[in-house]
């Protein structure tokens, strides 16, 4: 049974210190935890916890394991924090601390193909160059010798279970930044849409075009079989092609009936998140980490386009019944976002992570 990191279980008021260490200084992928992280404790929002130093990366030189160890003998912290299973090789063989590690994925260390209706999307690299193979190794002997791995997904948590029985794995779900998204507190103008501002349609918005994850095409058969007269009542507006511009991404799915998402969710933004974040239905495929976060009621079939033209012609109905004018902001999408994968929620997981691989040390 796995210690509960949910966002309503229970944590102590301890005031406690925490190093937290990355190889390099890369803002996004693997090293955007790091930020989010860091951010997290320098405002206050992991409970009980203050960040008692940074390492990482300075002007090209790679960090040591010997620098962990000193800035926590240093800096008298508690805990050591990884926060990339890219650095994992860094974990101190003999730590004076507790350590725990951020797993994003085990892709790597797992490859494998996820089915997405006519799409198989690889994960992971089946052939890793000589170099990249031995980093690989020398990572998964550190996150072996963690105290807790930090797991972003239940796909994470089920694959470092496997791959280290001895090491305690608990699922910490990677966040949103639910501030920018927020429709209350950072309200978008329907004018950032452009073309697409007009009212007289129903807004509905898409994420993704040539890769083949985003499932674009998939989209677009979908949409053709919308019956005639109702896809002259829609405009479709398509994020991701050319120069994104976030804010406009935002005013989109603050203004949009729903957000459309066939794809597959795997890298380091969830484009479902981030649009339930802003207030907006999602509708989205059966797969993979969607059903982990996104409530069944959001969820169709990756393979049967009937499924998504009679959503679509609901959300139309429903457009319709209101008099064609904008919906009302989504409280209950809104609320669940914040509860599952806001930052408040994040740094409060964090938090109790912390505070278990503490009393695991001290055999409680």
């Amino acid at each position: 049974m796995h210690p509960d990191f949910s966002p309503n279980a229970s944590s102590r008021s301890v005031f406690r210190r925490v190093v937290v260490a990355r190889g390099s200084t890369e803002p996004e992928g693997y090293g955007g935890n790091h930020v989010v992280v860091s951010d997290l404790l320098d405002r206050a929002m992991v409970p009980g916890w203050t960040k008692a130093a940074t390492v990482e990366d300075r002007a090209g030189s790679r960090t040591k394991v010997s620098e962990l160890v000193s800035a926590v003998n240093e800096s008298k912290a508690d805990l050591l924090h990884i926060s990339s299973q890219e650095d994992a090789h860094l974990v101190p063989k003999d730590s004076p601390v507790p350590v725990v590690v951020s797993l994003h994925d085990l892709f790597d260390l797992r490859p494998r193909a996820i089915d997405a209706g006519e799409i198989s999307v690889p994960l992971g690299n089946r052939y890793p160059s000589s170099s990249r193979a031995s980093h690989l190794a020398l990572c998964k002997e550190g996150m072996s010798r963690a105290n807790l791995l930090l797991c972003a997904s239940e796909m994470t948590l089920k694959d470092a279970e496997k791959m280290f029985p001895r090491t305690q794995c608990v699922l910490i779900r990677d966040s949103v930044d639910d501030s920018f998204w927020d429709p209350i507190r950072n309200p978008r103008s329907r004018a950032l849409l452009g073309e697409f501002q007009e009212e007289e349609k129903c807004l509905l918005v898409s994420v993704g075009e040539k890769d083949p994850r985003w499932r674009s095409q998939f989209l677009s058969e979908v949409i053709s079989q919308v019956p005639e007269d109702v896809r002259g009542e829609i405009s479709l507006m398509r994020i991701g092609v050319g120069t994104i511009d976030w804010d406009r991404v935002a005013a989109a799915f603050q203004h949009a009936e729903a957000m459309l998402y066939p794809g597959v969710s795997v890298g380091f933004r969830s484009p479902p998140m981030e649009a339930m974040a802003s207030g907006c239905p999602v509708l989205a495929s059966e797969l993979p980490l969607h059903g982990e976060v996104l409530p069944p009621g959001c969820l169709l079939s990756a393979t049967d386009p009937d499924q998504w033209v009679s959503a679509i012609q609901n959300i139309h109905s429903e457009w319709r019944r209101s008099g064609g004018v904008p919906r009302h902001l989504d409280e209950e999408v809104l609320s669940i976002s914040r509860s599952i994968f806001g930052r408040s929620a994040h740094g409060e997981a964090l938090s109790r992570s912390y505070n278990h691989a503490i009393e695991m040390s001290l055999g409680k």
